[in-house]
């Protein structure tokens, strides 16, 4: 015959390890209570979606990105053509037409392809780059 088991004597040391939690948890709202009287008493924060009490200092907001047509793609493409060829013999540097117009990416050879009709030449290989149009 098989042995009976004491099921309260099995989940005794689980009872304690729950009551201990909940007194645990009563505690710590105890704790939050009194902090969100405190924050109430000195006016920390706002309770209700709304305007913001004057004086609030505002966050910055999240920065948008504005899309550009394909027309506006291409002059941008043709200034910097007309950018590159403005330098002369020498060329343009990598480093020279992202100071002027920015981040072109994939990479300045790429973005050009997609945009412009106009032949770029280059000349040495990735920091050393030179462009010539």
């Amino acid at each position: 015959m098989a042995k009976r088991f004491n099921l309260k004597k099995i989940l005794a040391p689980v009872d304690d390890v729950v009551r201990k939690l909940k007194h645990r948890r009563d505690v710590l709202m105890e704790e939050v209570n009194l902090l969100e009287a405190e924050l109430d008493r000195l006016g920390g924060r706002r309770r209700k979606p709304g305007p913001k009490p004057e004086g609030a200092a505002s966050q910055p907001g999240r920065k948008v990105r504005k899309r550009r047509s394909r027309e506006q793609l291409e002059s941008m493409a043709a200034g910097i053509v007309e950018f590159i060829r403005g330098k002369g013999k020498e060329g343009a540097s990598g480093n020279e037409i992202k100071a002027e117009f920015g981040d072109l990416l994939p990479s300045v050879n790429a973005w050009l392809k997609n945009y412009s009709t106009a032949k770029v030449k280059t000349q040495g290989s990735k920091s050393k780059m030179r462009y010539f149009a």
